[in-house]
């Protein structure tokens, strides 16, 4: 498949090797997800609405990063079933629920973005933008949370927004530690 990217579409080595990573990303990004859908299949619209709000934040802010797959996986699972199954049986009423997000809206917009060591470091014109959607994402959810009636897809949005901002603080506090040294742990995991 390589040789026939780089003769039959004069692709150099590098652009190889890019889309060799973009199709093993999205492989394993899908895959991941597919998996926990079948784990919340029970609650599946709810599931795809909480992963739809953690991709438009962690598009935006970044969080935590693993090294590997199952690393990976296990982290986004326990986000998702802690979001899904754990934390809607606390209430919180509307009033606080409004604050904290107000909190995260601070919280993101200061914090993030939090790469990858594996990626280039954004430019301060990408840090704008991405902080300024990160604000919008957030304002947006707490606005809605305002004039919507209390509903599992709200609770579940809520306490995603909730476990990004606390993923991206400590993603934050460990990038300041040493990054290398979070990741390289991560990878002694497997």
């Amino acid at each position: 498949m390589r040789e026939l990217l780089k003769t039959q579409y004069e692709l150099s080595d590098f652009q190889v090797a890019q889309l060799y990573y973009l199709w093993k990303t999205l492989a394993s990004e899908f895959s991941k997800l597919f998996i926990m859908g079948i784990f919340f299949h029970n609650i599946l619209g709810i599931y795809i609405f909480a992963v739809a709000i953690m991709m438009l934040l962690r598009s935006s802010t970044g969080g935590l990063h693993c090294r590997t797959y199952l690393s990976c996986f296990l982290v986004s699972f326990t986000y998702m079933f802690l979001a899904l199954a754990v934390l809607p049986a606390i209430p919180v009423n509307k009033l606080l629920q409004m604050i904290l997000l107000f909190a995260c809206i601070l919280g993101n917009y200061y914090i993030g973005p939090v790469t990858s060591k594996f990626r280039r470091t954004p430019s301060e014109k990408m840090v704008k933008r991405v902080r300024g959607q990160a604000f919008v994402i957030i304002f947006f959810y707490l606005t809605l949370t305002y004039i919507t009636p209390e509903n599992p897809y709200i609770t579940a949005g809520f306490w995603v927004i909730i476990l990004h901002t606390v993923q991206l603080v400590a993603a934050k506090l460990l990038k300041m530690k040493g990054e290398n040294h979070y990741e390289s742990q991560t990878y002694q995991m497997e």
